[in-house]
This record gives C-alpha cells, structure tokens and sequence, in this order.
C-alpha cells in the first residue's frame, strides 16, 4: 500500500530471509518500488507460501512519515513460475487515515521457486479500494543474504581504510543501518492508525535496553491510565478496552532517563496482529497510537 502525493524515502539496500517452517515457506524482502512518475518508495515484503497459497504482508515507507503496513494473500503456480500478490487491507500507517488515498498493490510476475534466493522484479498495478486504476509501477527487492555478506566486507574495507578518519569508521556501519530497518520508532507527534476488530488492546511495555530510569504517562483517550511509571526490564502488561469506534492511547515521556532520549518498548497486541514499537522521545514529547475498530 502508498499513498498519492507523499514524499517517500529511496532504499538502496535489500532483505531476503529463508526458512521452512513445517509445510510453509517463509520469505522476506526489501527493495523499492518506482511509480510512473519516477518517484520511489522503500518496500519490504514478507511471503508465506503453503500449498502454492500466498498470505503475508507488505511495508511501505519503512521508517517515513507515511509508513504503512498491509495484509498480502496471493498464489504461486509452481507449473508455470507464476507468483501472483495483493494488498487486501491495512494493518497500521502512520499516514493520516482517508481511505481513498490508499493505492493497493497488485503484482504479477515470474519467479522460478520461492526458496530460490532469486529477486523479485517486475511491474505491477495499483488499485484503489473500489477497483478503480490509481498509479502504476515497478517492483525491485533483493536477497538479504548476498546483501549482508556485500555490507561486512563494505564495514571491514571501512575499518581497514587508511584514508578514512577514525572518527567516521567509528560512526559509520552498513550493517548497523540494515538493522535500523527493522525496528519500527514512534515518533514525536506522530499518531499510529491500527486497524482491529477485537474488544481490547494488549500493551506490553518494557525496556529492551540499558535501564536509566526513563518514565512515561499513558493516557487513553485523554484520561490518565498509568501515570509516572519507570520503565524497566520486566514488562508492564495493560489491558486497554475498545469500547468506541477510535481509541486513542497517548505516550507522554516525564523524563529521558540518564541516557537521552526516553526509548519504551511497547508491542501492541490484538487477536489478529501483534505490532512491534520503540518511542525515542525527549521530555514533555508524547507520540500517539489511534486504535480504529473494523
């Protein structure tokens, strides 16, 4: 999923991992995708294949302003190398919410086998939700492993350099930045739109780092409901109720610890989906989560 008219981030850089679980195959990837007007947007994707039957997600904008995850289902038609995808429904996005923005994608291409390693290229169609053309492009995602492998021999060159500053190789890290991409921040001032259909909301908070004392306030829908609690390692479990149509659950940081800023992990958990987060936020910085019912 995209949305029109946004700005979007280029990502030079790819993921793929393989592993057989059971009968599925699970793949992930990450590349680009180029709209007709030559804009780009990072894309990851994320494939289980059981029985020639696609389900998954897709990511677009990975760490922007309109980072959006979707549900993907699909086919693969091992006769004919046919691998076939589309976006049937958003998860989160972090874009403000107007259904008739949201360009879902359609994609049909050749792929001689899902555990191949081979990268995904091809062209697909965007579609609106009443399925009416709305841009059109193309898909480019590549294999983590050969990337990863590419971004140790690029760190050690780094290392190694006699012409580079020691200041830069101790700042500097290809590997490090693939693993940034992973990790979903939330931001100062930006709202989360999740979708559910459940009756509550589980929130695990805790600190998967160093423990420096960061504090925070939990508000729902305006109403204080934790207040002044230290984050630390053992997790801090809530159950938030859904009882209106849009639940608004707002992060406030009363400190930044001793290490700035104040970092909660916070997974966001319903019946369908489970959302991993951080907040990275400055005292007096809230950054907020819109939990819409289905």
């Amino acid at each position: 999923m995209f949305k029109k008219n946004s700005h979007f981030i280029v990502i030079l850089t790819f993921l793929l991992v393989s592993k057989i679980i059971f009968a599925q195959q699970e793949q992930e990837y990450l590349g680009v995708i180029k709209l007709n007007d030559s804009s780009f947007i990072s894309y990851q994707l994320n494939l289980v294949e059981n029985d020639n039957f696609i389900s998954g997600y897709s990511i677009t904008d990975i760490g922007g302003e309109h980072e959006t995850k979707s549900n993907i289902v699909g086919e693969y038609n091992s006769k004919n190398n046919l691998l076939s995808f589309k976006e049937v429904g958003i998860i989160y996005t972090k874009s403000e919410v107007s259904d008739y923005d949201f360009c879902y994608i359609n994609f049909n291409g050749k792929m001689k086998t899902l555990n191949s390693k081979k990268n995904i290229e091809g062209k697909f169609v965007g579609l609106y939700n009443d399925g009416t053309n709305c841009i059109n492009g193309e898909i480019k995602l590549r294999n983590i492993q050969k990337i990863e492998k590419k971004a140790k021999k690029i760190d050690k060159l780094i290392k190694k350099s006699k012409h580079v500053e020691e200041s830069i190789k101790s700042s500097v890290s290809v590997t490090q930045t693939l693993d940034s991409l992973k990790m979903n921040i939330l931001k100062p001032n930006q709202n989360l739109t999740m979708f559910s259909t459940s009756s509550q909301l589980n929130l695990n908070i805790y600190d998967a780092g160093k423990i420096d004392g960061d504090k925070i306030n939990i508000y729902v829908n305006g109403a204080i409901f934790l207040r002044n609690y230290v984050v630390d390692k053992d997790i801090k479990k809530l159950i938030i109720p859904l009882n209106s149509e849009s639940t608004t659950i707002d992060v406030l940081a009363i400190n930044t610890g001793t290490i700035s800023p104040n970092t909660a992990k916070i997974e966001i958990i319903d019946q369908e989906n489970t959302i991993n987060t951080l907040t990275r936020l400055k005292t007096g910085e809230k950054t907020s989560i819109t939990v819409i019912k289905n």
